[in-house]
């Protein structure tokens, strides 16, 4: 998924963003009909029309006049963050699809037309792609009708911790007394925020292989497409929230650390390999009972570790520069269990047939829950209200951050870590100095 693909024309921009699963469909009753929020035009309201809706609040396409129904949500006749959101609530199944203007009951739906119409003048796209603007600034929406040009402008509005759904705050202000106060998972100034920030906007991983199953070029590069995209999935519920400096989060693999450099196939010249390996005792390990837990375990260097260098508390000059560090692993382990990982500041443990199954797509929610606890967000796996457990009565809607509650990424779960990003965001230490600067 080309996440950060520039597009200059709407009405092609959700052809260029493979769809996700999961989504609202249309019926029968529906076919022919336009639907709210249908942005693709493909009668089911999916996470491919959040991704484009997305790329057109933040200037990376553009509003067409037809497809300004489909848009606003609200029916303000203004296209912004609230749309989103609503768009959002529809794809989770927490709002019913509202269609009307039946186009041709008798006949099926048709794809969009191609090509303009003979009798109207081509509309040409653009041959630079637009300028990614300021969140704070406004967003041009360009509206084309024939031989007529009419610009409108949508400001793209900041959101705050005042705008959390009422509903929500309860759990929110309880998990962080109750679970994240009181275990301090956001105490370390390492967190997935703070590399973020630090990285100016990028996330760099550094791939632990500790298997001997060898991966080929597609895999290496679909693992790049696997982390960009599932960091993303969190940080976009950050885009135009409280002072969140970046539309879209540039996540690289910057090297590999293998326990045999035999297990990279077809490998590149700019692929940069680590073979150094240390012993390893897998004694409290728990293993899938089919494969022996390699005793070697591959290492990147220490003075390229921002791990490393925070523990030390050293700074964070690196040797070749700030793109030359990894913030975390990405840990892949022979013999783990197949399901269940582990996670935090330091990167995501999973067995490597774990890794190995998220390319087609499948159980990418273990990877997301474990990156949720890079963020500072807890499991719930006590019952409720207890120390270890989650709010009384319960969370307001599923969590992926609770085993077996949620397969994706929930809208509260996007308003956890919009709300502890606003606690955190304004901290300082003992002399003064900002974590965020």
């Amino acid at each position: 998924m080309q996440f950060k693909k520039k597009i200059s024309a709407f009405l092609s921009a959700a052809l260029v963003i493979t769809s996700l699963s999961g989504g609202i469909y249309a019926d029968e009753t529906t076919a022919g009909r336009k639907i709210k929020g249908d942005l693709n035009r493909d009668y089911t309201v999916s996470a491919a029309d959040v991704v484009a809706l997305g790329h057109c609040l933040l200037g990376k396409a553009f509003l067409e006049e037809d497809d300004l129904y489909y848009a606003d949500m609200n029916k303000d006749n203004e296209i912004n963050i609230f749309d989103d959101a609503l768009l959002r609530k529809t794809v989770l199944g927490e709002r019913e699809l509202e269609y009307e203007e039946e186009i041709n009951p008798t006949q099926p739906p048709t794809e969009q037309p191609t090509e303009p119409e003979t009798t109207e003048p081509p509309t040409e796209p653009p041959t630079e792609p637009p300028t990614e603007p300021e969140t704070t600034e406004p967003v041009t929406t360009t509206v084309t009708e024939p031989q007529t040009t009419v610009v409108t402008t949508t400001e793209i509005q900041q959101i705050d911790l005042s705008d959390m759904p009422s509903e929500y705050s309860y759990a929110l202000d309880w998990v962080w007394e109750n679970r994240i106060v009181r275990e301090n998972s956001t105490a370390r100034w390492n967190t997935i925020f703070d590399q973020i920030v630090a990285g100016e906007g990028t996330l760099n991983y550094v791939v632990r292989w500790q298997s001997y199953k060898t991966l080929s070029l597609e895999q290496r590069q679909q693992f790049a497409e696997m982390l960009e995209t599932s960091v993303n999935n969190w940080t976009d519920y950050l885009v135009g929230y409280d002072g969140w400096k970046y539309d879209h989060v540039d996540v690289s693999i910057v090297g590999w650390a293998v326990i045999d450099e035999n297990c990279i196939l077809d490998r590149q010249p700019d692929e940069i390999i680590y073979t150094n390996l240390t012993d390893y005792d897998s004694q409290y390990d728990t293993s899938n009972g089919r494969e022996e837990i390699p005793d070697k375990l591959p290492n990147a260097p220490d003075e390229l570790s921002r791990m490393y260098h925070f523990d030390n508390n050293i700074g964070f000059d690196y040797p070749g520069g700030l793109d030359k560090r990894f913030d975390m692993y990405m840990w892949a382990t022979q013999g783990f269990p197949d399901i269940g990982g582990c996670g935090g500041d330091w990167g995501q443990r999973l067995s490597d047939n774990a890794y190995l199954s998220m390319l087609d797509g499948s159980g990418i929610h273990v990877f997301e829950h474990e990156l949720g606890h890079g963020f500072g967000i807890t499991d719930f796996y006590g019952e409720e209200g207890a120390s270890d457990g989650f709010p009384p009565g319960g969370f307001p809607e599923p969590t992926i951050m609770m085993a077996g509650n949620s397969a994706e990424i929930t809208n509260y779960d996007g308003w956890q870590l919009r709300y502890i990003w606003s606690k955190i965001k304004d901290e300082t230490d003992s002399n003064g100095t900002r974590r965020f600067n």
